[in-house]
């Protein structure tokens, strides 16, 4: 059907709000590399990691990377005609990478210590009795659904007779994690065709999330990571009705905000793309319709989510809204706190728990948190916010090293499990070559996602979601409490941001080496 002048003209506009948008995140991101790389001296001091060699040395093996990716054919030819990206070579893949991740984590898991451990513990006592201790999650209310989440798998583990339960939360663990890098791999195969773009992509799942440390550890960052990713391939499927789609991405990412909160980011990117458009464009006129279905839809998921949140917090602490709990006013006060740059500090705990109420607490926190804003000139808040970036965004293994207290680690015999500790234990003799080369994989992808942003990609819509989504993530640790680790939970999203930046480069370098076609 012809389209008419006013609905070219709309789809024009649109395009042009999402060039805009993708724009300045790619700026943002801009001032991401900058930090990371040139400003790795200046801020060191904020976050030590365990090189090889300084980001500005690291980059001639990225761009080694990224050239060994214009060396793969748009088309395999011979008389062996080999598709990676078909669902065969797809499936067998990430069985195989399953059973290599099985293998890491029955060489590597250990119990944790920390909030992990509570979670773990209050898990097994439900499994166990049905009983839990509640000041915990009067605490932290928000580590609530996880512990009934635990619960379930801990429960079949005990009937079967297992002796180590808990490493049945650990195999489950690889498991989501895997499960995400497939997402990943079936959401670049719909947004691209490029070979470079789908190698480049599987190259990352597989090296950069699949075999980090943190997939063996049972907590927010492996069981959530699933839910963004979820969402977006969702999102992407365009024979899905309107109301069905926007339901399930709703229901999704509050599901997964549960576990952990960040997982909102992406359905607020998509809401804020979708009403960006249809504001400037002047949508809202001639499809309003669509519009009030689309929100109908984003109240009764989000409804679905709210609700199985706070049946999990009232079940786990005793109340639906815990007076006791450390609100998102306290995790702000920490993140402008300069003596720590915006870590977790006893002192600032103990100021809020001072108050009797939550009601207090958070207005109290709100006001230390900007007089600590407002107590620093611009110059010193642009170091401070500097140096939170490269605390966030400086390390490339996202602190998988350092993000847990190790309670125990059991001994096991093998060649294979003494080798894997070499390498992922933080003493080993060979740390500090694998987080090297998990840094290259990072800043493959930083330098990668603003050519996506500033670029013009297939779908300029998806590129302004997720631009918009993983900036939203960077200003969330600008502003709260950071930790690199934190990232973890939209590392497949990177992954297919990071994709798009390829093929949108290897679009441009075609116009000069028109041999090499996009592929």
């Amino acid at each position: 059907m012809r389209q008419s002048g006013s609905e070219m003209k709309a789809r024009h506009d649109g395009r042009r709000v999402f060039r805009v948008l993708s724009a300045l995140c790619g700026g943002y991101f801009l001032w991401v590399l900058g930090v990371v790389v040139f400003g790795q001296t200046a801020y060191a001091a904020a976050y030590q990691t365990n090189m090889l060699a300084s980001n500005l040395l690291l980059l001639p093996f990225v761009l080694l990377l990224l050239l060994g990716l214009w060396a793969i054919p748009a088309r395999t030819g011979g008389p062996l005609k080999f598709d990676i990206r078909s669902n065969g070579a797809l499936a067998g893949w990430f069985a195989a990478l399953l059973i290599v991740q099985l293998l890491v984590a029955h060489s590597l898991w250990f119990y944790p210590g920390w909030d992990v451990e509570s979670v773990y513990q209050a898990a097994f006592a439900l499994a166990e009795s049905g009983a839990v201790e509640k000041e915990y999650f009067a605490l932290c209310p928000n580590n609530a659904a996880l512990a009934m989440l635990l619960s379930v798998p801990l429960t079949v583990a005990a009937r079967l007779g297992k002796d180590v339960p808990y490493t049945v939360l650990v195999y489950l663990s690889e498991l989501l994690v895997n499960l995400s890098c497939l997402l990943a791999m079936l959401c670049v195969r719909t947004l691209t065709k490029s070979r470079a773009a789908w190698m480049g992509a599987l190259l990352l799942c597989t090296g950069w999330i699949a075999l980090s440390l943190i997939a063996t550890v049972p907590y927010t960052d492996s069981f959530a990571v699933l839910f963004p990713v979820l969402a977006l391939y969702v999102y992407l499927r365009k024979k899905l009705p309107p109301f069905a789609k926007w339901l399930l991405i709703a229901f999704i990412c509050f599901a997964g905000s549960a576990i952990k909160p960040t997982a909102l980011i992406l359905l607020l990117a998509m809401a804020l793309v979708l009403g960006v458009r249809t504001l400037l464009t002047g949508a809202l006129r001639t499809g309003w319709k669509r519009v009030l279905v689309i929100i109908t839809a984003l109240a009764l998921g989000a409804a679905g989510g709210i609700l199985l949140q706070r049946a999990a917090v009232a079940y786990m602490s005793g109340e639906v809204v815990p007076q006791a709990q450390l609100s998102e006013t306290h995790y702000l006060m920490l993140g402008m706190n300069g003596d720590s740059l915006g870590g977790h500090t006893d002192a600032d705990v103990a100021y809020s728990t001072s108050f009797a109420t939550l009601s207090e607490r958070r207005q109290a926190s709100l006001a230390r948190a900007w007089e600590r804003l407002s107590s620093r000139s611009f110059a010193e808040n642009l170091t401070f916010f500097s140096a939170k970036l490269y605390k966030a965004f400086g390390d490339g293994t996202m602190a998988q090293s350092k993000s847990f207290l190790v309670m125990e680690q059991p001994a096991r015999t093998g060649w294979w499990a003494a080798l894997l500790q070499q390498v992922y234990f933080t003493d080993g003799r060979y740390n500090a070559l694998f987080q090297t080369v998990q840094q290259v994989f990072w800043l493959f992808i930083l330098l990668l996602m603003p050519v996506a942003m500033f670029g013009k990609s297939g779908n300029q819509k998806v590129t302004a979601v997720l631009a918009v989504t993983l900036t939203g993530l960077g200003m969330y640790l600008m502003l709260f409490e950071v930790w690199p680790r934190y990232l973890y939970l939209y590392s497949p999203v990177f992954v297919v941001l990071a994709a798009i930046g390829i093929d949108t480069l290897r679009r441009r370098v075609s116009r000069w080496w028109p041999r090499r076609t996009s592929g």
